[in-house]
């Protein structure tokens, strides 16, 4: 399948398809032949499986041979896996802008990649990598700045080199041959030979329906419930633990109540995607009836997916963009770093109480106290909106359908400052729960 050059700059991004095509897998072999260090990096000094990046999220490409490392160490038995969908590179013009410079295959649909994998303010930092939301499909790429002494280029070429892979879990395999990539191509421009060759030998099968354009309304792919390790693909459970604290759990609360959540940063944009990836993880929960996924994770988006974030009824997104900030009608949450926005009308659903507090005690006991603390959060938090929700349910369904005060406690709750959230939470997801004022007391006649 032959590749293309193209060059497009595109004022916004249009509608992309949305099913999943069946991807060879075999995650058993990429993820037993991964060993965790002491420092949370992935894979042995010589594998070329850790990730490139320095303490403060900036990519370095490190050596040479780092492509054909990663290649290696997801190859099993029958060769490397098979899940990349489309390889693709970015660049910046002076008098264009973002422009799609070339991809493989040449079906692929990459309206929008331009300026989701080049983002805004990428002139301010040397190199980053993000993660975004194709369609249903999740894309990765590897940005880098080179200085260069042409007036043409305005003494500076940019760059990104990208995948897009069928499933979350895979993207942070590619980051290292990506990094190395985006240095080639800003040495040596035009010469798209490597990424031909590790495109044939990872190529998956693309879905014939990629040819009928449809708009982010099927519903999302559901994503492992797995953290990601701490090595540049996911910042840890305790790592939000430590930079939000007690807050963590009103971002839990939004993310059982399907608000939607925009994270703020300044480049680099890199972790902040994986902390999207984590927060999403609140919400796990194993419960018939109800989506997978409360929050769909967008990952990066941007000025141009004004119209994406407009249908979206929930979801978890980051951007280096402030002007999202003015845009109140496109979500319910700003994270601006630990400053979490809440307008009034929804506030008082999400204020921490005395429940939370000893909660929070028990989640700084896990991150101390465990090796596998990332498991025991997202066990955590599955638990417990299981009891929540199985709970709404049984209430649901019997003959005096009212929530009463005893009913919220055994949901691990506080009786009556959660009494507002449980009923917004059985009305967000179609619980037949009724609230009687009137029998609402704090008394033994309540039970």
């Amino acid at each position: 399948m032959a590749a293309r050059n193209r060059k497009t700059s595109m004022s916004k991004s249009s509608n992309i398809p949305s099913t999943r095509s069946e991807v060879e897998s075999d995650t058993e072999a990429v993820s037993s032949q991964r060993s965790h260090g002491a420092s949370g990096q992935l894979g042995d000094a010589n594998t070329g499986d850790s990730f490139p990046y320095a303490s403060n999220g900036v990519l370095n490409t490190g050596s040479s041979a780092v492509g054909d490392d990663v290649m290696a160490i997801q190859s099993s038995s029958s060769g490397p896996i098979r899940d990349v969908i489309g390889i693709f590179v970015v660049a910046f013009d002076t008098k264009e802008g973002n422009l799609l410079e070339w991809c493989v295959p040449q079906e692929l649909p990459l309206e929008g990649v331009e300026f989701r994998a080049l983002i805004s303010g990428a002139h301010t930092i040397t190199s980053d990598f993000i993660y975004f939301r194709q369609g249903d499909y999740f894309g990765a790429a590897c940005y880098e700045k080179l200085t260069v002494l042409s007036e043409i280029e305005r003494g500076a070429r940019m760059k990104s080199v990208g995948v897009i892979v069928a499933n979350y879990d895979t993207l942070h395999h590619h980051l290292g041959y990506l990094a190395q990539q985006v240095s080639n191509m800003l040495h040596n421009p035009g010469d798209y030979s490597a990424l031909e060759e590790y495109y044939q030998k990872r190529q998956a099968t693309i879905p014939s329906s990629w040819d009928t354009p449809q708009k982010y309304t099927s519903p999302p792919v559901q994503i492992s419930k797995t953290s990601p390790p701490v090595d540049g693909h996911g910042e840890g459970f305790e790592e939000l633990l430590q930079l939000y604290g007690e807050q963590l759990l009103v971002l839990w609360r939004a993310t059982l109540l399907c608000k939607r959540i925009l994270l703020f940063s300044p480049p680099p944009i890199g972790m902040l995607c994986s902390r999207v990836h984590s927060i999403s993880l609140l919400g796990s929960h194993t419960t018939p009836g109800l989506p997978s996924q409360l929050l769909r994770p967008l990952y990066y988006v941007n000025i141009a997916d004004v119209e994406t974030l407009q249908e979206q009824h929930a979801y978890i997104a980051c951007t280096t963009e402030k002007i999202f900030e003015e845009k109140t009608g496109l979500l319910d949450i700003y994270v601006d770093n630990q400053n979490i926005r809440i307008p009034g009308s929804v506030r008082h659903l999400l204020m921490i109480n005395a429940q939370d507090r000893k909660r929070l005690t028990h989640l700084q006991c896990i991150a101390q106290s465990s090796r596998r603390s990332v498991e025991e959060f997202i066990n955590y938090f599955s638990q417990l909106n299981n009891k929540i929700f199985s709970t709404l349910f049984v209430i649901s369904q019997a003959d005096d359908n009212v929530l009463k005060s005893h009913h919220i406690e055994s949901m691990g709750l506080h009786p009556q400052h959660d009494r507002a959230f449980v009923s917004e939470l059985a009305l967000t997801h179609g619980f037949d729960i009724t609230t009687n004022k009137d029998r609402w007391k704090c008394c033994p006649c309540d039970y």
